[in-house]
């Protein structure tokens, strides 16, 4: 059977075992017995507002880390962290950090951030959406936005484009 992205996630990880590693979503106690109902609510409106199809393998992982991350801290680490917004966590870095993000790009989305200054998003361009980078206070210059993968599913399965946005993170574009 071929395995999903979020199993192939699991097992880029170890399943999480080592402590310098976690994954989370972002359960709520009060949500236990809709939380499915909340995730897809949430996607739901993401689809509705977003300006562009959301990729398939963004839903599948979504669906798993909604309002969560994945944080590696090894010392050979293999992505840097990765939050998973919700709507409201959208509104909320449109409203308080990129006002003007959907004038600036408006064929992109952000969906998440390294829980830093760093986020990332998605964005179409030349008819193609790939997943980009930049800093939080800094993504209205063009120069500034830079690709880090064609999608989710290559940032987790592919060791060259993992490499690539390590190094790009931990270096910048030099």
């Amino acid at each position: 059977t071929v395995m999903n992205i979020v199993e192939k996630i699991y097992n880029l990880f170890n399943n999480f075992q080592d402590e310098g590693c976690r994954a989370f979503n972002g359960y709520d106690p009060e949500l236990c017995s809709s939380w499915n109902d909340y995730v897809e609510g949430e996607l739901d409106l993401i689809r509705k507002h977003s300006p562009i199809q959301l990729p398939e393998d963004y839903c599948d992982i979504f669906r798993a880390f909604c309002g969560g991350a994945i944080e590696d801290e090894r010392d050979d680490y293999i992505i840097p962290t990765m939050t998973f917004w919700t709507w409201e966590d959208i509104n909320e870095f449109i409203e308080s950090e990129a006002e003007d993000f959907f004038e600036e790009c408006p064929n992109a989305l952000p969906f998440g951030d390294d829980e830093g200054d760093m986020f990332y998003f998605f964005m179409r361009r030349r008819g193609r959406v790939g997943i980009y980078i930049a800093e939080k206070g800094d993504y209205s210059d063009p120069e500034s936005r830079h690709k880090i993968a064609n999608s989710l599913t290559e940032v987790f399965t592919n060791s060259k484009i993992q490499r690539k946005f390590r190094n790009f993170y931990e270096y910048g574009d030099e």
